[in-house]
């Protein structure tokens, strides 16, 4: 089979014309993300809890020649996650990209001292926050008859981690909301994938989660890297995932 490879310009500008939703978009993954995704030639609307993050992220997209619009949302409300979508359809006339990438590592300790308020606490917005955004999502996509959503899980996905229970549980229920949504959407045009991140520098891993500092880079010194990924290293993979064609891609990617 003949295949063509896009020039540096072609690719950088990949996403021209598209519209791309980023949730958890203050911070992190989701901030190099919805960035790399303008960058590609995507208008992008940004969506977070912290308002003042968001406006500062818009700015920095318009400072680079693109478009974005930001608004407040809380992915444990199912209203503001319907209101999100209605908003970047209003704003922008479609979407194409959906990026799915807000949630919480809830409290990290053994199991038999994890209680219902702490599951509540990390299952709200891991969970049923990504599965009311997949599904306002992907009625504006499969209307649409295309579409591409994107959802962030971890390697916590695939593996366990002591006293992560809640949180790894969490990132098993999205690859698996994943896999299945990708095969009841792909035939009518709308892909479904997973991030599976590693150990990634972002604000996540500065919240008490480790014993020590000493003992996270013990950790990172272990892995095939030797180091943290970056944000904008991650950044990369919801663009490339988002241009694939219908017929290659679908499911989950690490």
């Amino acid at each position: 089979m003949n295949t063509v490879t896009p020039t540096p310009a072609q690719v950088s500008r990949a996403l021209e014309g598209k519209v791309a939703l980023v949730t958890g978009a203050s911070s992190g993954i989701g901030r190099a993300s919805a960035l790399e995704l303008s960058r590609r030639g995507a208008k992008v609307v940004v969506a977070a809890r912290r308002r003042e993050e968001l406006d500062t992220l818009v700015d920095a997209i318009r400072t680079i020649g693109a478009d974005a619009a930001a608004i407040t949302v809380d992915v444990t409300r199912e209203d503001d996650i319907k209101a999100m979508v209605k908003f970047a359809v209003d704003t922008y006339g479609h979407l194409d990209i959906a990026f799915n990438n807000a949630g919480t590592e809830g409290v990290f300790a053994p199991l038999l001292e994890q209680d219902a308020a702490r599951f509540d606490m990390v299952f709200e917005p891991n969970v049923r926050g990504v599965f009311n955004s997949m599904k306002y999502e992907a009625e504006v996509m499969l209307a649409q008859g295309a579409g591409s959503i994107i959802n962030n899980a971890s390697m916590g996905a695939v593996i366990g981690f002591e006293n992560a229970s809640l949180y790894i549980a969490t990132k098993h229920a999205v690859v698996g909301m994943t896999k299945t949504a990708s095969i009841e959407w792909f035939r009518h045009g709308v892909r479904v994938n997973s991030l599976c991140p590693g150990l990634i520098e972002t604000p996540f891993h500065h919240r008490g989660i480790w014993p020590s500092p000493e003992a996270q880079q013990a950790f990172a010194a272990g892995t095939p890297a030797g180091r943290f990924g970056s944000a904008e290293e991650m950044a990369t993979l919801s663009p490339s995932s988002a241009r694939r064609t219908r017929r290659i891609s679908r499911g989950m990617r690490s």
